[in-house]
């Protein structure tokens, strides 16, 4: 269970990348913190605009508001 990034870190690993190449979509604050555990990017999703301010103030990389802004995003960061 999240917080813990044992999953996230063997999808890395089966995909054979390494973490950095890697970037986790989530929508709360245990995602955000798997994925820094686990030394991958992370997009989070606030599908509540008072979670936008929540989700920077943790340190997320990108904060999307719509589900059509993270291909945007992940092209523009070169994440992808």
């Amino acid at each position: 269970m999240k917080p813990n990034p044992k999953l996230v870190m063997r999808a890395v690993t089966v995909l054979g990348v390494q973490p950095q190449a890697c970037v986790l979509i989530g929508d709360s604050l245990s995602d955000i913190k798997a994925a820094r555990a686990a030394e991958v990017s992370i997009i989070d999703y606030a599908k509540k605009s008072f979670r936008r301010n929540l989700f920077k103030e943790a340190g997320v990389d990108e904060v999307v508001t719509s589900m059509s802004d993270i291909a945007a995003v992940i092209m523009l960061d070169g994440s992808a």
